[in-house]
């Protein structure tokens, strides 16, 4: 869980460094991956193939998304962007359970192994797919950013939209292709969670909470940062429902995204948290 909160966080900050916005409708694009798995599958489509056309998806939709919802509010203040985001996300879940229903729904398992033992620690799968996925996409991601040329160019529009722009990079598409990316990041997020977990409408909210909280730890527009809140929260999670009790893991999680917006609004790698100009 810790690597699906990285992953979300990720996909948070792609959008935060690029716009200056808060997208807090992140995570029904995780639960929309998990429901576009569903339904591809239900097609009988080869698994592969309904991975990627459920990431495919949610990277278009998070780039109609910009379109319709991000550009004519981005001369505004950020708050009209938190505000419609919001309103987003109520839409968007409503909408899934017109389409889906109210029940909760499951993915078959991406294998008939049940369980694979390394050096003793026995996992399954879809835990092992989850670690593997978050390592390559964050060595994926670092390789496009620091080593091609869209990468440059992504980072100088997050940086300065304006300069970027007078030296020959076009913003607009710029911000477009990441909101694609982020839409597809927490996409794949859901379609990783879609074979662990029963799928329904109100399973975005809980991982969009801790995503943002990895986010705070780690830094806002820090990749690196959100990358050890997000490990960090998964951590604090699982030891306290061992140690302590399952029923004070979100409570303790609350605590803890209080105390760092209190004491160290910087995060551990990250800027200060305020509106950008």
């Amino acid at each position: 869980m810790g690597c699906i909160y990285a992953l979300v966080g990720l996909a948070f900050v792609l959008i935060y460094n690029a716009s200056g916005g808060l997208n807090f409708s992140q995570g029904e694009f995780v639960m929309l991956g998990a429901f576009a798995l569903f339904t591809t599958t239900a097609l009988h489509m080869p698994y592969w193939l309904a991975v990627l056309v459920s990431i495919a998806a949610l990277g278009g939709l998070g780039w109609l998304f910009q379109r319709v919802l991000f550009y004519p509010l981005k001369d505004r203040s950020f708050l009209y962007f938190v505000i419609v985001t919001i309103g987003f996300s109520i839409c968007v879940r409503n909408l899934a359970l017109i389409v889906w229903g109210p029940n909760p729904l499951k993915v078959a398992p991406m294998t008939s192994v049940d369980s694979i033992s390394i050096g003793g620690i026995v996992l399954s799968p879809e835990n092992i797919a989850v670690i593997v996925v978050t390592a390559v996409l964050l060595l994926a991601q670092y390789a496009l950013f620091f080593h091609t040329d869209l990468g440059r160019r992504l980072r100088a529009t997050a940086q300065n939209a304006q300069t970027a722009q007078l030296m020959g990079i076009y913003p607009r598409r710029m911000i477009g292709i990441t909101f694609a990316m982020s839409g597809a990041i927490s996409g794949f997020a859901g379609v990783l969670l879609a074979p662990i977990f029963l799928i329904d409408t109100d399973m975005g909210g809980a991982v969009l909470l801790k995503a943002f909280i990895a986010v705070v730890i780690g830094g806002f527009g820090s990749i690196p940062g959100v990358v050890i809140g997000g490990i960090s929260i998964g951590l604090i999670e699982i030891l306290t429902a061992v140690y302590i009790s399952s029923v004070y893991k979100d409570a303790i999680c609350i605590a803890i995204l209080i105390v760092f917006l209190i004491a160290f609004p910087r995060g551990l790698l990250g800027e200060a948290i305020k509106e950008r100009g």
